[in-house]
């Protein structure tokens, strides 16, 4: 990914929740917006008592595409998954949103237990998320998981034809998992703009060919009106695959056009966080309770406190953290019985034996470094596999001294920003791998190669000695950049790349 810090400070015309729902009013006009996505923004469950709960989904993205939603109305299609979706829905799998106050339709799609594991599980994860992330773990081909992932497009675009009907609309794709969507939309639906972001890396042009269906992705992809990435890397790697192909060229800066006249925008659209938002709860009452009982159950009083938090994947680079933690420990005996490094890890992806290969491998190294380097009730990694409160998420990005970002690749990596947001002390620093996407975007980030591990452990070194003036100017500098470009100001810079209404897809 190179150095940080490439990314124009160009400011973005929104920067609140109020002015993205103004402009979206105005890019959307009269249109139908339809958003889709694999993830429903609510799932409904049957609680105890015998009542119906609609629990929204967690996470920035929802949060910003939920306020566009409800400014615009419109339909979200996405999979029904929750345990209750069906009761909570009418007889075509509709149900107005959000509860209580509607806005807007959700639009569920129901998938058997055959096309989840074929599609998601199968074609999406264990295919295109390791070719999308330089192979870490081999990528699996099988003809049935392909064959699922196709059908289960094409339903995702029969359900959209559907709700547009013979409208003008706006669709916002998101992500991998719909890759030969929009050539499929453009088919049933000639009125649509579309819009596309992929929330992952794209991968260089000869390693997509190591798909057997390289062709059939890159054509559904070209089916866009826009397609976003984090980075102009993956922009530029994406154009150099499509224009490989017969009848597509460059044509100009950022667009790819076809023979047949047709134009589409390859551009870079960092995403980002709802900074003020977070940077509150970091602030509240519950959060101050939540760093004081962290500190106290792990004996952090002292010591020099390193923390990651990261879903447990082959692309963050844990056991690469882990071996410079080793050596780290092993090189600087002074170290020893004053560094206590925390991961926040869930274990995700159960299903798939990569995942499962990775937590055996993860649980095998902490207990080696352990048994090492503790004794008399140190512990220099604690590992917290329960899935922990957005507080104690925030408590341990308080609690740091330094926060680790160590992928091997990422499309972006939000626990970057994340950390800066909670950082209202404007104290702490962030370790960031250059090959995460917002090794590019943030100005002035401390960053390292994961896989030179002695550089690794090198860097954790360096961390460990004060540098106040230093920290505090750093962290001001990349607070103010991730304030400035925050969720709002991203999902912002896409609806203005989108045609005003009447001049067509």
């Amino acid at each position: 990914m190179g150095a940080a810090g490439r990314a124009t400070e160009t400011e973005p015309s929104v920067r609140t929740r109020s002015e993205l729902r103004e402009l979206a009013r105005a890019r959307v006009g009269s249109r139908l917006l339809v958003s889709v996505s694999n993830r429903e923004p609510f799932e409904h469950v049957r609680l105890p008592d015998g009542s119906l709960a609609a629990r929204p989904a967690v996470g920035g993205l929802t949060l910003a595409l939920g306020s566009v939603m409800q400014a615009v109305g419109g339909v979200w299609v996405a999979h029904g998954s929750g345990s209750a979706d069906r009761e909570a829905s009418d007889e075509r799998g509709r149900v107005a949103v959000p509860p209580g106050r509607p806005a807007y339709h959700l639009q569920r799609v129901w998938l058997d237990a055959g096309e989840v594991e074929g599609y998601y599980n199968g074609f999406a994860n264990q295919a295109l998320w390791p070719l999308c992330h330089s192979a870490f773990a081999k990528p699996l081909f099988r003809e049935a998981h392909w064959q699922a992932y196709r059908a289960v497009n094409a339903r995702f675009a029969e359900a959209v034809a559907r709700v547009a009907g013979d409208r003008e609309v706006v669709v916002f794709v998101q992500d991998y998992h719909f890759a030969l969507l929009p050539a499929m939309l453009r088919r049933r639906c000639p009125r649509a703009t579309c819009l596309h972001f992929w929330h992952i890396p794209w991968p260089l042009p000869d390693i997509l060919e190591i798909c057997p269906w390289s062709a059939e992705l890159l054509a559904g992809a070209l089916g866009s009106d826009v397609l976003g990435f984090h980075t102009p890397q993956y922009a530029r790697r994406f154009a150099d695959a499509a224009c490989a192909l017969p009848g597509w060229r460059r044509d100009g800066d950022g667009a790819v056009a076809g023979d047949d006249g047709r134009r589409m925008r390859v551009g870079a659209f960092p995403i980002s966080i709802d900074f003020d938002g977070i940077a509150a709860r970091a602030s509240s009452a519950e959060c101050d309770a939540a760093v004081a009982r962290l500190r106290e159950r792990h004996g952090l009083a002292g010591k020099f406190v390193a923390v990651g938090v990261d879903r447990l994947d082959y692309t963050k680079g844990l056991v690469e953290r882990l071996q410079a933690i080793d050596c780290l420990l092993e090189r600087h005996p002074e170290m020893r019985g004053r560094f206590a490094y925390l991961h926040a890890g869930a274990p995700s992806r159960t299903d798939i034996p990569a995942y499962l290969d990775l937590q055996r491998d993860l649980d095998r190294a902490v207990a080696r470094v352990n048994r090492r380097f503790g004794g008399d009730g140190y512990s220099p990694v604690v590992a917290l596999r329960e899935r922990l409160s957005e507080s104690d998420v925030l408590a341990l990005y308080r609690l740091a001294d330094v926060c680790v970002v160590s992928s091997l690749e990422d499309g972006m990596n939000l626990v970057a920003k994340e950390f800066l947001a909670a950082r209202n002390d404007e104290r702490g620093r962030l370790l960031l791998s250059r090959f995460a996407g917002a090794a590019w975007e943030l100005p002035g980030a401390e960053c390292f190669n994961p896989f030179a591990i002695d550089e690794f452990a090198g860097r954790l070194r360096d961390m460990a000695r004060p540098d106040p003036a230093g920290e505090v100017e750093r962290m001001r500098r990349l607070r103010r950049h991730v304030r400035q470009h925050n969720i709002f100001g991203w999902i912002g810079s896409i609806l203005e790349t989108v045609p005003g209404p009447g001049s067509g897809g």
